[in-house]
């Protein structure tokens, strides 16, 4: 069974992060110190709400509970509940999530660019979400 009221919440928060993450016009990865640290903070919490979703269809469907980040969408994808370039993407990504919040001295703009580029996965996967959740698999 599913927290339909939180997995509104998160998908509410991705819409509002990513609406706010355009506004900062991000084109290359030589950015501002305005775009740089506004764009690392969004791209943070897109990733964390990316993870709560995840966590979120493990746990609704029961398939286990995953040692990392990471394997929450290698689970996601084994189960065939997205795509397998899907789920290499948000793995990628939830790795990146991790630099992001313990490595953060040694990430640079070239970093970010990189996860900027590479973030439309998270949109994906929340579109991905109300298909994965009525689905009775």
């Amino acid at each position: 069974m599913y927290d339909l009221e939180q997995i509104g919440k998160m998908i509410a928060d991705i819409e509002r992060y990513f609406r706010d993450l355009d506004k900062f016009k991000v084109q290359t990865e030589k950015m501002t110190t305005e775009q740089f640290y506004g764009t690392s903070m969004i791209l943070f919490s897109i990733l964390n709400r990316i993870i709560d979703l995840g966590k979120e269809i493990i746990r609704g469907k029961k398939l286990g509970m995953p040692a990392s980040y990471k394997e929450i969408f290698q689970i996601i994808g084994r189960e065939k509940l997205i795509s397998s370039q899907l789920s290499q993407e948000l793995q990628w990504l939830a790795n990146q999530r991790n630099v992001l919040a313990h490595e953060y001295f040694d990430v640079t703009e070239k970093s970010i660019y990189a996860i900027y580029v590479r973030i439309k996965a998270a949109k994906e996967f929340k579109l991905r979400v109300p298909e994965i959740i009525t689905n009775k698999k």
